[in-house]
């Protein structure tokens, strides 16, 4: 049984793995608390200033060795004109070490945005980004196919693999576009607010090489994203609506997300003292097609905003997950809006 047990968790590092350097991206459950790695021209697009601090760990049931993902960022709006047109930077570095062979990817991107005030109510930006990364594998902590004699597992044995082997560094850019609609709530007690957020990015638009071994033929596909968001309040109520969607699209693959989140304005309206300190739950969740349903809960007040999610893994791998996925937190800081609202 230790055997077995030893080459599922082989057979699944080396797929993952595999996975991995084809090129797929880090990402995170919580659709909306990520901005800057799915859309640079959301750098500025809402608020004065924004900051978000990600962390997730995950597969840990299924090769012993989780995968960890720590994300940062920051943007702000600078330059603003009277009737609302600005531009907006951010910075964003994310972390990501996977698995037995702690293979790793370390990226920081720098993002710049031109905001266009349409009128009151929408904006609509353009932004790009470019950055720099590096790869890393421990390999001497990888297994390989050639080590398993179809009854044991012999670290001993060769790998056949190639000798020139090497972490190395590339460059990436992409560009987006985004839409934002806001309308606040006419009075303090009514609750009418509505607000949406559309977007389009094309990232890895150089497709950078992308290989351990230094080969030309393995790049970093470019990888097509469309995000949006909303906030609905209802009129009259305390709860406040935030549908979600994700799709993105890169080389052979492609992910599809949406989901609902609930907030609950937990003061009375009679009693509110401005937007900003009033507290709120929030409960919802999301479904990853054809692969987890993903668990969320968080609390906001005054500005900040902390988010736990889970998934619950449903795809084939669930077998030796046994459906756990993975944990996620968020940290949000926000100020006002950048357009008054």
């Amino acid at each position: 049984m230790k055997s077995k047990k030893l080459y599922l968790i082989v057979a699944l590092v080396c797929v993952l793995g595999l996975d991995f350097l084809s090129g797929q991206d880090v990402h995170f459950s919580q659709l909306t608390e990520t901005p800057l790695l799915l859309n640079p021209a959301e750098a500025g697009l809402i608020h004065n200033f924004s900051g978000i601090i990600n962390f997730k760990d995950q597969w840990k049931s299924v090769s012993g060795s989780p995968f960890r993902t720590f994300n940062v960022s920051a943007d702000m709006a600078f330059l603003k004109k009277n009737k609302g047109t600005h531009l907006g930077a951010g910075i964003n570095i994310f972390s990501d070490k996977a698995g037995v062979g702690q293979m790793g990817n370390t990226f920081g991107s720098l993002h710049l945005s031109g905001i266009l005030a349409v009128n009151s109510r929408n904006l609509v930006s353009v932004g790009l980004y470019g950055g720099m990364g590096q790869r890393s594998l421990n390999y001497d902590k990888l297994y390989w196919d050639k080590q398993y004699d179809g009854m044991t597992f012999d670290a001993s044995r060769p790998t056949f693999e190639p000798t020139t082997f090497g972490n190395y560094t590339y460059s990436d850019f992409g560009l987006g576009l985004a839409y934002f609609y806001g309308k606040d709530h006419k009075t303090i007690s009514s609750n009418n607010g509505l607000n949406f957020n559309l977007g389009l990015s094309l990232q890895h638009l150089n497709q950078p090489f992308y290989s351990f071994y230094g080969t030309s033929d393995q790049i970093l596909p470019m990888k097509f994203v469309a995000h949006g968001n909303a906030a609905i309040g209802l009129q009259n109520r305390n709860l406040i609506l935030e549908p979600s969607y994700l799709v993105m699209i890169q080389g052979g693959g492609h992910e599809i997300n949406a989901g609902m989140l609930f907030k609950y304005v937990m003061q009375d309206a009679s009693v509110y003292t401005g937007r900003k300190k009033v507290g709120a739950f929030i409960l919802g969740g999301y479904y990853r097609l054809g692969d987890a349903v993903v668990l969320a809960t968080g609390y906001e007040f005054s500005g900040y905003r902390i988010g736990m999610s889970y998934d619950v893994n449903l795809s084939d791998l669930k077998t030796a997950s046994k459906t756990r996925g993975g944990f996620e937190i968020s940290l949000r800081f926000t100020s006002e809006s950048a357009k008054g609202l």
